[in-house]
């Protein structure tokens, strides 16, 4: 039996905030401000929308624009995407090939991320991406919900279809896991659905982190990832994405043992609901890059590999939410498979559009 505080999927009561405005993607996208409980200073979600109507990137790239009128009328359902830590959402290639596949597409960033962290924001002490608890981002999903539903977007529990990269994808699994009602499907980018926690070295580290006094949970360690993955992504090194260094840092936001300890709670709640026998009742896509690389200096080699998650164990670990996964790996893959390489995003976003359809084909007026 899961607690009420658990099942994440359903909007509850709450109202959103602010108006829809330009997003700093340009045309064709727009944000809005949800109010939620979210952490100290960090009290506000953001939700983006893609408008394939006013995008010009539609116009160039008629494959990623809306099938047609009727599509953009009567979507199939609505694909909601949630990011990773210490990152935002900034792909507007997935929107489009999410809107050519027949869906609505949204983007969460999360309480302590990506577009909520302003300067003002920024100068306080509180550390951005910092939870106690996967639970405390509940109410941002609800909120997204209800906003999505007040945008006139299917909004059905069984209408939606969600998409998670690395944390964000462990969160949507929990999620998916607990919701009273199951997702249409659930597609993950190398989630972080397993960890090192099991091995020798991750219990040592897990028995330190839990000695730690409560009070010092917030604190930053000292100690950050290696700057490769964002070299990888950011157009001023070896990549192709505009990125605002405020909200994907060069390496990331400082580590604390209360994320860390999150996390971990995370993967263990994982665990027992599978041994409980809990499994997410909707279709389950897996997608990875080939191989992991674990160095501590630049290599050009980082430009093709996940360089943040051990995508082996990522792909051994995806049993626990479902018997039946599409799993499906790139040779030449970043840890975000959506914005690796140009041939490789390509064939992944060509597996997740042909995925999405077979979706849109067995929801009502499919």
């Amino acid at each position: 039996m899961h607690s009420a505080q658990e099942q994440a999927l359903a909007p509850d009561g709450g109202s959103a905030e602010g108006p829809w405005s330009e997003d700093v993607l340009g045309p064709g996208f727009q944000a809005r401000r949800l109010r939620v409980t979210g952490r100290g200073v960090h009290d506000r979600a953001t939700l983006v929308r893609h408008l394939p109507g006013q995008d010009p990137g539609c116009e160039q790239d008629p494959d990623r624009g809306p099938t047609d009128a009727e599509a953009r009328q009567r979507p199939a359902g609505t694909v909601i995407y949630v990011h990773g830590w210490s990152d935002y959402f900034a792909n507007p290639e997935l929107a489009r090939t999410v809107s050519a596949a027949g869906f609505r597409f949204y983007a969460v960033d999360l309480h302590g991320y990506g577009r909520a962290l302003d300067d003002d924001v920024l100068a306080r002490p509180d550390v951005p991406g910092y939870a106690e608890s996967m639970r405390e981002y509940r109410e941002d999903l609800q909120q997204a919900v209800r906003a999505i539903a007040e945008d006139g977007a299917p909004a059905e529990p069984g209408r939606i279809v969600w998409i998670g990269h690395s944390t964000g994808g462990l969160l949507l699994s929990l999620a998916a896991l607990l919701a009273q009602e199951p997702p249409a499907g659930l597609a993950l980018a190398t989630p972080w659905i397993a960890s090192h926690a099991h091995d020798l070295t991750g219990r040592a580290l897990v028995a330190v982190l839990r000695r730690v006094p409560r009070r010092w949970h917030g604190r930053p360690l000292p100690l950050r990832l290696t700057s490769s993955y964002y070299r990888s992504l950011s157009a001023d090194h070896e990549g192709e994405w505009e990125l605002d260094p405020r909200w994907r840092p060069q390496t990331s936001f400082p580590l604390t043992v209360g994320f860390l300890l999150a996390a971990h709670q995370g993967h263990l709640r994982l665990r027992q609901l599978h041994r409980d026998g809990s499994r997410v009742q909707a279709p389950v896509l897996l997608q990875t890059a080939r191989a992991s690389l674990f160095l501590p200096w630049w290599t050009p080699l980082a430009t093709r590999r996940d360089t943040v998650l051990d995508v082996r164990q990522v792909r051994r670990g995806i049993g626990v939410l479902s018997r039946t996964p599409r799993v499906i790996s790139y040779d030449g893959g970043l840890h975000d498979i959506h914005r690796s390489a140009p041939q490789v995003r390509e064939r992944a976003f060509a597996d997740l559009s042909g995925w999405l359809r077979e979706i849109a084909q067995r929801l009502p007026g499919g």
